[in-house]
């Protein structure tokens, strides 16, 4: 298995060219693990790259390597080595500052940061290489700013903090900070993951120009149109080693079971909705009932006609948060069994509606959510209701501390809460351990959460959402950063879950992640909702 990654003889610049950065066997062992091994890769000047290879192979590591973040192990068998000015050094002193990067950790620390800064100031820091801005940007620095802004789909969102950003919001405020410092080097790590089709377009676009006027590029994806265009070269790692370096093409990637596309028999009318995030149905669809607020499309009820109370309703609901009105006139009810896709563009309300439902926001006066369904089996008492639902989202992962075991993230979502502070009982624990089989995670089971790469991460919560057997399964966007082998256990686990008769929500921008079974669609437009039938 080649550890290098040598340039064909097209590819090699001219005499006199020095390479921007240049590994050399270099190696990293963080937590007493070898995450990269004696890797060799020299990046020129205007180059761009993918970083391919799954789950876990060393993606982000080699990234952080690369930018600076970390050092190589101070082993004398490897060497890291930068040129600024002809001059080789060992740190990227001198140009970190346009070396921009968006990451995982970028987006938890504004997930976990509430103080008021706004979009326009985050992307200025971005030019002193700091999340925060501390001191005043120049006249030049303060209209680049705005160009990248606009470039990336914001403008109307500049002066917004950017603890108010949907997911989608904040991963586009995260490229145009990236972008904002004329950089000589771009490091983005999943960046196109929870945008829609819109931003993508935009977010994608503003790389290229970046390309192509001289910057180098390092981009990471687990699908091929993640690749940012102009993208020629690929390396592949698998297990920290590099197992393949090329043209994009012929590295073979996207053909294997970690980079292809799960066979899925995708409801016609759910994929056409989902298609670029803001497509209408491929084919017309029929209302499911007629609404009678707010736009909605479907009254709520207390029963199936016949059957089984629906498990949520809601009613005529807005959502006021900082101020702003993000969910109006929200009407809609949620069935044993159904299968439903939530679709609309960033900012449209969607995560507001899944963090109403679980009770974490309330409507405002005048609307109502109510979960008879549930109650039925578990009292009136939201705590013990939450036990019945199984939930992922990416800010579900960012409230845990990353030295929690992965085995005990799983157990949690027995108790619906954040952390482990009950034992589980023998028969919970064995439901944990043969979860973690399901999901090939056993040999992580004692690992901390905070060791994991972002996609191992997410299906260890993939894994605390269906443990327990939920009767309600909500997936904000859940597939996101995994690779294919990965996406299609997690694919089968939730599809497991629904055959049992489990309700599922999913949110996606995506039309290839609707499931089979997924029959129904609510979207989100501005925060109204309007139902129809897949």
């Amino acid at each position: 298995m080649p550890q290098s990654c040598p340039l064909p003889p097209s590819s090699v610049p001219g005499p006199g060219v020095h390479p921007l950065v240049a590994l050399d066997r270099a190696s990293v062992s963080l937590g007493g693990r070898r995450i990269l091994d004696a890797v060799t890769f020299r990046l020129f000047p205007g180059q761009a790259w993918a970083i391919l290879g799954p789950n876990g192979a060393g993606k982000t590591t080699f990234m952080r390597l690369v930018r600076g973040d970390i050092p190589p192990d101070q082993d004398g068998a490897g060497r890291r080595r930068y040129v600024a000015d002809s001059r080789d050094q060992s740190t990227p002193l001198g140009l970190r500052q346009r070396f921009g990067s968006v990451s995982r950790r970028d987006w938890d620390f504004w997930r976990g940061h509430e103080a008021p800064v706004t979009v326009f100031d985050a992307v200025c820091a971005g030019f002193f290489d700091s999340r925060l801005l501390h001191q005043p940007p120049t006249p030049g620095q303060r209209r680049r700013a705005g160009v990248v802004i606009e470039q990336a789909g914001l403008a109307d969102l500049a002066r917004v903090p950017m603890s108010a950003l949907s997911e989608g919001q904040l991963r586009a405020a995260l490229v145009a900070r990236a972008l904002a410092p004329w950089p000589l080097l771009l490091l983005l790590d999943e960046v196109v993951d929870g945008l829609d089709a819109d931003n993508r377009s935009l977010a994608l676009g503003a790389m290229a120009v970046a390309v192509a006027s001289g910057a180098a590029l390092l981009a990471t994806a687990h699908r091929a149109e993640d690749v940012p265009p102009g993208v020629a070269r690929a390396v592949v790692l698998e297990g920290g080693r590099i197992a393949a370096c090329g043209a994009l093409a012929d590295v073979g990637f996207f053909g294997t079971a970690y980079g292809g596309v799960q066979p899925q028999a995708v409801s016609a009318g759910a994929a056409g909705a989902a298609a670029g995030g803001d497509a209408g149905p491929a084919e017309p669809v029929e209302p499911v009932a007629s609404g009678t607020s707010g736009g909605s499309g479907a009254q709520a009820g207390c029963a199936r006609p016949g059957g089984e109370p629906a498990l949520v309703e809601i009613e005529n609901a807005d959502v006021f948060l900082a101020g702003k009105q993000v969910l109006a006139g929200v009407s809609w009810r949620i069935r044993p069994g159904e299968g439903w896709a939530v679709l609309g563009k960033n900012g449209a309300g969607k995560t507001t509606l899944l963090r109403l439902i679980l009770g974490e926001i309330h409507p405002a006066l005048g609307g109502s959510v109510r979960r008879p369904g549930l109650a039925a089996s578990a009292g009136t008492d939201l705590r013990d209701i939450k036990t019945l639902v199984g939930f992922v989202s990416a800010d579900l992962e960012s409230a845990y501390p990353p030295a929690t075991p992965v085995c005990d993230v799983v157990a949690s979502g027995f108790f619906a809460g954040v952390g482990l502070y009950f034992p589980p009982s023998p028969q919970q624990a064995e439901a944990v351990r043969t979860t973690l089989e399901t999901f090939d995670l056993a040999d992580l089971a004692a690992r901390p959460l905070g060791s994991l790469s972002t996609g191992q991460r997410r299906l260890v919560f993939l894994a605390r959402a269906v443990v327990h057997g939920p009767r309600l399964l909500i997936l904000d966007e859940p597939f996101s950063s995994l690779d294919a082998a990965a996406r299609a256990r997690a694919a089968s686990a939730v599809q497991g879950i629904m055959a049992r008769g489990a309700a599922v929500i999913l949110v996606t921008h995506r039309a290839r992640d609707i499931l089979p079974g997924i029959s129904r669609v609510l979207r989100l437009e501005q925060g109204r909702a309007r139902e129809s039938a897949a």
